[in-house]
C-alpha cells in the first residue's frame, strides 16, 4: 500500500468531462510516400552491391591442423631426461633416426667401442690429423676368434691375429702397458655400460679350458682396475661378465653404487672338488649377490658341477631376478623387493628338457616349474613382495601359515602344467612336480669356511 501511494504522489487529478465535452486530439499518420534521401547521407548508407555481398558470404577461414605430439616437440630438457632412461643399444639405434638425434647422441658421445681397439678404429686416428676425446658410453672386450691384419694396406706382412689369441698369450706387464696406452686416448668420465663377455665359451665345440678362462679373467680384472683408478666404476649403469669360481668380481662391487642391471655368466671348472665348491665358490658367488646394488640380477650357467646344494641369493635391492641355467642350479632367493622371477630352462630337447634331480626319464618333457632352478617353496616370507614366478601370476596368494598358502599355490602351478600340455592327474602331478615341504634357509650365507 505504500509503495502504491508512493508511485500515487506525482499523479495529478483532472476534472472530469462529460463525453460530449472531451475534445478529440489528432493522431498523426506516417506518410506512405516515398522521398529521396538527401546526397549527404547517400554515401553514408549505401547497400554494398550484391557481387560483394556474395563474396563475403564465400570467404574461407584458414584451417590449421593439429601437429600430432611427437617426440621432437618435446623440450630438449625432457628428451634429455628420457635419453638417461634408455641403454647404448637402443641410443646407438634412436641416433640413426634423423639429423637431430644423430646430432644430439653421435654428434656429442662416443657411443661404444672395443678393446683392443679394432684395427680400422686405429687406421682412422693414424689418418686423421686430431681427434675429439668424446665421452664414452659403452665399452666392450668380446675376445673375437676372427683375424685380422696389423697393416691393412700390407697383407702379407704379418700373419693373420686375432684377439682371442692375442689376450691369452700376452704377459701380464704387456697387457697393462696395452690397456694404459690404448685407454689414456678414451674419455672415461661417462661410460654407463662395460661388457666383458667373450662372443664364445666354446673353442672346437668344447667349453673354454680353465687356462684360457684364467687369461681372461686376468685380462677383465686388470681393466676393472684401470677403470676403478679412473674414478669410472661409479658411473657404470650396466655391467656383463663372465667368471668361473675364483669369482674376481668381489674386489670390485663396493665400487659400483649405481648399478642398474648385473649380469653374471658362470662357467666353473668341471669337477671341483667338494672343499672349493663349498668353501669357494659358492660363498663367493653368494658374496657378489649380497653386494650388488642393481634392481635387475641376471645370471647365465653356462656350466658348474653339479652339486644339491642351495645357493641362497640374499639382497634388498633386486627388484627382477632372470636365470638362465640348468634345472639343478638351486637357488634359494630371500630378497625382501624381489617382484619378478623369471626363470629360462633348456626347451631344445622335446624328450629330454627336465634334469631335475631324480626325475623318470620318461617324465622329462615338461620342465617342473617351481622347482627347476628356483624352488617355489623357499620364497615364502622370504620374498614378501613377489608377484610373478616364471609367468604365473602369485601375488594375490595370501600369506597364511606354509601349508594354506602352499595349497593356492599348487593349484596355481598345477593349472599352469595344463597349459603347458601336461595330462597327470593332481595328485600324481604333486608327488613328483611339487614341493613336499617348506625348504629350510641354510647358514653361513656368503662367509667362507
Amino acid at each position: 500500500d505504500l509503495l502504491e501511494k508512493d508511485w500515487g504522489i506525482d499523479e495529478v487529478p483532472t476534472p472530469g468531462k462529460s463525453p460530449r465535452q472531451q475534445v478529440t486530439t489528432p493522431v498523426l499518420r506516417r506518410s506512405s510516400r516515398k522521398r529521396s534521401m538527401p546526397p549527404v547521407f547517400s554515401s553514408m548508407f549505401t547497400s554494398p552491391p550484391p557481387l560483394q555481398k556474395k563474396s563475403r558470404e564465400h570467404v574461407k577461414v584458414p584451417f590449421h591442423p593439429v601437429v600430432p605430439p611427437t617426440l621432437l616437440t618435446l623440450p630438449h630438457c625432457a628428451i634429455s631426461r628420457l635419453l638417461l632412461c634408455l641403454d647404448v643399444d637402443s641410443l646407438e639405434r634412436l641416433s640413426a633416426t634423423c639429423s637431430y638425434f644423430d646430432q644430439m647422441i653421435a654428434g656429442k658421445f662416443l657411443l661404444t667401442i672395443s678393446l683392443p681397439f679394432p684395427v680400422g678404429f686405429i687406421k682412422e686416428l693414424m689418418d686423421g690429423d686430431s681427434f675429439e676425446k668424446k665421452p664414452l658410453l659403452k665399452l666392450s672386450c668380446k675376445k673375437t676368434r676372427d683375424d685380422y691384419n696389423t697393416f691393412l694396406d700390407i697383407p702379407d706382412y704379418s700373419d693373420p691375429s686375432s684377439f682371442h689369441k692375442l689376450i691369452t698369450s700376452i704377459s701380464p706387464e704387456m697387457m697393462d702397458y696395452l690397456l694404459s696406452s690404448q685407454m689414456s686416448l678414451l674419455s672415461l668420465h661417462k661410460l654407463r655400460e662395460l661388457d666383458l663377455v667373450p662372443d664364445s665359451v666354446k673353442q672346437e665345440d668344447r667349453l673354454l679350458g680353465q687356462r684360457i678362462m684364467d687369461s681372461y679373467s686376468n685380462f677383465d680384472c686388470s681393466l676393472l682396475q684401470h677403470i676403478s683408478r679412473l674414478g669410472s666404476l661409479r658411473c657404470l649403469t650396466r655391467l656383463d661378465v663372465l667368471v668361473d669360481q675364483n669369482m674376481y668380481l668381489e674386489e670390485f662391487m663396493t665400487e659400483l653404487p649405481n648399478l642398474l642391471e648385473l649380469g653374471l655368466s658362470i662357467l666353473t671348472r668341471p669337477g671341483l672338488s667338494k672343499h672349493v665348491y663349498l668353501h669357494e665358490y659358492i660363498p663367493r658367488l653368494e658374496a657378489v649377490v649380497a653386494a650388488s646394488k642393481a634392481p635387475v640380477l641376471k645370471v647365465t650357467v653356462v656350466a658348474e658341477t653339479r652339486r644339491q646344494v642351495s645357493k641362497v641369493f640374499k639382497n634388498n635391492y633386486v627388484e627382477k631376478l632372470v636365470l638362465t641355467g640348468p634345472c639343478t642350479f638351486n637357488v634359494f632367493p630371500v630378497m625382501g623387493r624381489l617382484k619378478e622371477v623369471v626363470v629360462n630352462l633348456e626347451t631344445s630337447l622335446p624328450a629330454n628338457n627336465c634334469t631335475y634331480w631324480k626325475s623318470r626319464i620318461d617324465d622329462r618333457g615338461l620342465h617342473r616349474a617351481g622347482l627347476c632352478c628356483v624352488n617355489i617353496g623357499a620364497v615364502y616370507e622370504n620374498c614378501p613382495n613377489l608377484e610373478r614366478f616364471m609367468g604365473v601370476e602369485v601375488g594375490t596368494v595370501r600369506r597364511w601359515t606354509f601349508n594354506k598358502w602352499n595349497i593356492r599355490m599348487k593349484k596355481k602351478f598345477y593349472d599352469d602344467y595344463l597349459q603347458q600340455g601336461g595330462a597327470k592327474e593332481m595328485k600324481a602331478w604333486a608327488k613328483t612336480r611339487w614341493v613336499s615341504r617348506r625348504p629350510v634357509l641354510p647358514e653361513n650365507i656368503g662367509v667362507f669356511n
